[in-house]
């Protein structure tokens, strides 16, 4: 039996119970549609959580050399009461990735199971050799088929306003805002870690200083970028960073000793800075004395 209660329309009831507001709202009108909607993020609740138009694989931070991205595809309109297939391709023009070798994608003929309104497309992202040089890029395209259209453009879902993205968002890699196009990255780079403490590290944070910070501290001490990046006990945070503060600030202080050439200048152009230097954070090196 087809269900004929749209599924968005239980919050276009809500105004019927509550009358009080004034506001018009706003939803989509049309044809059964598809787009990605990818959510991720501290909050669960998936019916709130932020929409993402980019999925990212920080292999920097992580142990493993195989990542699994489970992409969402969302449709709007009437649920059904058969399968609904579709497709994705990969955009060649808009894609560094190497099928086979950066990635796989294990389901060529996805489809909306009778009585839904989502699924998920598994991604395999494999970090490579090509990982280690750049950031790579894999780009899908929604290929709706007879069953669906794609007519929601970067200016919102019909006439609903867009969801904006959220949590903790790489600005320079989340630009497409075509819900036809999904992105997904993959990367050596490092990121600000859990442990990082200020009062020690610096307010500044770099990845020239982390890539020291890690350098020094694993030949001394043993710390990985495990023990940086997951901290639940505070141990690096606490009780480990005064130790890796002294021990890079020693090298920084023994590198400023040997003469200008040899001074450690961080990515913003100031002094490189931890606690136990001699000079202050963004102290800049034509302010210094030799």
């Amino acid at each position: 039996m087809k269900k004929s209660a749209y599924f968005m329309g239980i919050l276009m009831m809500l105004p019927v119970f509550f009358s009080c507001s004034e506001h018009e709202i706003s939803y989509y009108d049309g044809r059964d549609a598809i787009y990605f909607d990818q959510q991720y993020g501290a909050n669960f609740d998936t019916v709130r959580l932020s929409h993402q138009n980019y999925s990212y694989v920080p292999f920097g931070v992580l142990s493993i050399r195989d990542s699994i991205v489970r992409v969402k595809v969302e449709t709007a309109g009437y649920l059904r009461d058969y399968d609904r297939p579709f497709q994705i391709e990969v955009v060649a023009d808009s894609t560094n990735a190497v099928e086979g070798v950066d990635y796989e994608l294990p389901v060529t003929n996805p489809v909306i199971i009778a009585g839904q309104n989502s699924t998920y497309i598994p991604v395999i992202i494999h970090r490579t050799d090509h990982t280690e040089l750049e950031t790579v890029k894999l780009q899908l395209r929604l290929i709706p088929g007879e069953h669906f259209v794609c007519p929601f453009g970067p200016e919102g879902i019909g006439t609903m306003p867009k969801r904006e993205h959220g949590g903790d968002v790489y600005t320079e890699l989340g630009l497409n805002a075509d819900a036809a196009v999904h992105n997904i990255f993959s990367n050596m780079k490092l990121r600000k870690p859990e442990g990082w403490n200020p009062d020690y590290f610096g307010k500044f944070y770099s990845e020239k200083k982390y890539e020291l910070m890690l350098e020094l501290s694993e030949a001394e001490f043993g710390y990985t970028v495990f023990d940086f990046d997951k901290d639940p006990d505070l141990k690096m945070r606490v009780v480990r960073a005064p130790r890796v503060a002294k021990h890079v600030a020693a090298y920084l202080m023994e590198q400023y000793n040997k003469g200008r050439d040899y001074w450690v200048i961080d990515e913003d152009g100031t002094m490189m800075w931890l606690l136990g230097v001699s000079w202050e954070e963004g102290t800049r090196p034509e302010d210094m004395n030799d």
